[in-house]
């Protein structure tokens, strides 16, 4: 079930791993203590099982996902190799991604031209070094903004598609215009101890439906921690 596709890798990408997504202090080091069934899936990842709906589930790492019956965007979901990415050793978990070219408008009238760049929006999971609620928002800015991103967008979000969490809209900059070249959202959401990294990086003023699939996806993508065993609290 694993699937290997190259698309575009930003400066936001390599920042946010040199920065360890802010999950790691002082070093991208895990904390001590006895690790979750979840957590140990990150040191020893397992593909996921088709359940007889047509799920995806991930035993040990209790997390399931249905494709979405309607995306307009990323039609096409696929698992991951689940090898660590960059110096915060981020585990790729999934992936939805674009497919082929299409002239087609979609229902939001939306036109995906055939020039239209391929992008994806991908699921990480890494193992939680330090909270994620309100008080860690402002950290977050000041470290985008120090990597020479505009925060469009930063809060902290109680039930984002059904799960609180950490959101952001970030542009990267022409600096020699001060204009945005290019849009990403980014979503973190802790459970037990790891955190769900999902986000996806555009051309800015993209007219595709972009963030109606994010959402249903986001949606689908569900964990079930009393699945497996439990480990520290959120």
């Amino acid at each position: 079930m694993t699937h290997a596709r190259s698309f575009p890798r930003s400066a936001l990408f390599a920042a946010i791993f040199g920065l360890c997504a802010g999950l790691a202090v002082p070093s991208c080091a895990g904390r001590e203590g006895k690790a979750s069934k979840m957590a140990r899936w990150l040191d020893d990842p397992s593909n996921a099982k088709k359940l007889p709906d047509g799920k995806w589930y991930w035993e040990d790492l209790g997390v399931t996902f249905e494709v979405p019956d309607t995306l307009y965007v990323f039609k096409e979901c696929t698992e991951l190799a689940h090898a660590s990415e960059g110096d915060a050793g981020w585990i790729p978990v999934m992936e939805c991604h674009t497919v082929g070219e299409s002239s087609d408008a979609d229902e939001f009238g939306a036109e995906e031209s055939s020039g239209a760049e391929p992008i994806a929006l991908k699921i990480y999971a890494t193992k939680k070094t330090r909270p994620l609620d309100e008080r860690t928002v402002t950290w977050f800015e000041n470290q985008y903004k120090q990597a020479g991103f505009r925060v469009d967008e930063i809060s902290y979000q109680h039930s984002f598609q059904n799960k609180p969490g950490i959101y952001a809209k970030l542009h990267v900059m022409d600096t020699s215009t001060d204009t945005p070249t290019r849009e990403i959202l980014q979503f973190m959401f802790p459970k037990q101890d790891i955190v769900f990294i999902a986000r996806t990086e555009y051309p800015f003023g993209d007219t595709r439906a972009i963030e109606a699939d994010w959402k249903y996806i986001l949606w689908n993508f569900e964990t079930h921690p009393e699945l497996g065993e439990q480990g520290a609290s959120e």
